[in-house]
C-alpha cells in the first residue's frame, strides 16, 4: 500500500504545471458531484430509517460509527442533505462550489430556528435568501443569518458556541456554566425526557425553557397568576370549557343543564347537520398503564433486533407504541404496548404501513 502511494506521489510530481492544475480542477469537480450524490443517499437512508436496522438509534450515530464521519462532518452533511431534499434547485450551486456543505448547514440551522420561533420561511423566501448568500464566506453567512434571525442569541450560540458574543450586539448577555459529570448526566436526562417539548436542544433553549417553567410554577404557587374559576366563567361570554367526551357528544356544559349547541331564542333555527359515520373515540391510555410501561422498560427503548436480540436502550424522545397497531385491530391493553425511541417508532411505521 505504501509502495502504491509512493508511485502516485511520484507521478504527480512529474506532471507539468498546466496538467497539475487541470487535474486538480477535475478532481474538485468530481468531488462536488460525489458530494451531492452522497447527500441524496444520506437523506434516503434517513427517510427509510434504515439506520435502526443496523442497531443505531439515530442517523447521527450511524454516520459516526458506520460511515466514520467526524462529528463536524456528520452535522454538516446531514443538515445539508435535508435542505437539498427540500430545495433541489440548489443542487447546481453545490456542484459549482458556489455553496458548500458548511454554509448549507448554517442556513438549515437558521431555518429550523425560525420555524421553532413561529416564523417559518416560504420556499420562495428560502431560495431568495440562499441566492443572497451564494459565494459568501462562512463568516459573512453567519453574520447575515444572525442579523435576520428572530432568535439571534440562540443562533449565534449554534454557530460560535462560547464565542457567540462576537456575532451579537451589546443588548445580549453571555451566560456560561461549568457542569460536573453528575450534572452533565442530569442535563442529558432532561433533554431525553423533554425532547418532545423542547423546540431546540441547544443550551440556550434549555435554559429559557427551564426559566419559563420555573417562573410560571412559582407565580401560580404564590397566587400571582390569575385563574378563572367556574363562577367567573359562567358570568362571561367566553366559550365554556368542555371537560369530557360526553360533553363533546351532547354539547352540554359540565355541571349545568345548558345546551351549548342551542341557538338563542330570537335566532333563526339552524339546519340539522347531516349524519356522518364517525370513528369511535380512541381509548385513552391511562396514567397507571403509562407508568407500568415506563417502569417495565426502565425508561429506555424496548426494541430488540430479531437476529441478535440486542436491545436499543436509547432514552431519547421515548414514545408509547402499539405492537399491533390500532388500525390493524390492535388494542390499548398493556401487553400490546411498548416504549420505543422516536427513531425506532418511525421506522416501525414505515415498515408496517408503507405498502398498505
Amino acid at each position: 500500500m505504501k509502495h502504491v502511494s509512493y508511485q502516485i506521489d511520484e507521478n504527480i510530481k512529474k506532471l507539468s504545471d498546466k496538467n497539475l492544475l487541470e487535474q486538480t480542477d477535475l478532481l474538485a469537480c468530481e468531488h462536488r458531484k460525489n458530494s451531492v450524490l452522497l447527500l441524496r443517499h444520506l437523506r434516503e437512508v434517513e427517510v427509510r430509517r434504515l439506520f435502526v436496522d443496523l442497531g443505531f438509534a439515530s442517523m447521527h450515530k450511524y454516520c459516526i460509527h458506520k460511515l466514520k464521519f467526524s462529528e463536524g462532518e456528520t452535522q454538516r452533511r446531514l443538515t445539508s442533505a435535508r435542505l437539498l431534499t427540500e430545495l433541489p434547485e440548489i443542487e447546481g450551486k453545490i456542484e459549482t462550489g458556489a455553496l458548500n456543505v458548511t454554509n448549507l448547514s448554517k442556513i438549515q440551522s437558521f431555518l429550523r430556528t425560525e420555524k421553532a420561533a413561529s416564523h417559518p420561511l416560504t420556499k420562495e423566501q428560502k431560495l431568495e435568501m440562499i441566492l443572497e448568500l451564494t459565494d459568501k464566506s462562512t463568516r459573512d453567512v453567519e453574520k447575515k443569518l444572525v442579523g435576520r434571525s428572530h432568535q439571534p442569541a440562540l443562533l449565534a450560540e449554534k454557530f460560535q458556541g462560547a464565542k457567540a458574543s462576537s456575532l451579537l450586539g451589546e443588548e445580549f448577555q453571555k451566560f456560561e456554566a461549568t457542569l460536573s459529570k453528575e450534572h452533565q448526566k442530569l442535563l442529558a436526562e432532561f433533554r431525553n425526557l423533554y425532547a418532545h417539548e423542547l423546540k431546540d436542544s441547544g443550551n440556550g433553549s434549555v435554559l429559557v425553557f427551564l426559566l419559563e417553567k420555573a417562573v410560571q410554577f412559582k407565580k401560580k404557587k404564590l397566587g400571582l397568576v390569575k385563574t378563572v374559576n367556574a363562577k367567573e366563567l359562567k358570568n362571561t361570554n367566553a366559550v365554556p370549557r368542555i371537560n369530557s367526551k360526553a360533553d363533546i357528544a351532547t354539547g352540554v356544559e359540565k355541571g349545568s343543564s345548558k345546551v351549548l349547541n342551542d341557538p338563542p331564542s330570537h335566532a333563526a333555527p339552524l339546519p340539522s347537520a347531516p349524519k356522518v359515520n364517525r370513528t369511535p373515540y380512541r381509548k385513552y391510555i391511562g396514567a397507571r398503564v403509562k407508568k407500568q410501561i415506563w417502569q417495565r422498560a426502565q425508561a429506555s427503548c424496548e426494541y430488540r433486533d430479531r437476529e441478535n436480540g440486542q436491545r436499543c436502550g436509547s432514552k431519547h424522545a421515548l414514545e408509547i407504541d402499539h405492537i399491533k397497531p390500532l388500525a390493524l385491530g390492535g388494542t390499548d391493553e398493556l401487553q400490546n404496548l411498548r416504549l420505543l425511541c422516536r427513531a425506532h417508532n418511525a421506522r416501525r411505521a414505515v415498515k408496517t404501513f408503507a405498502n398498505l
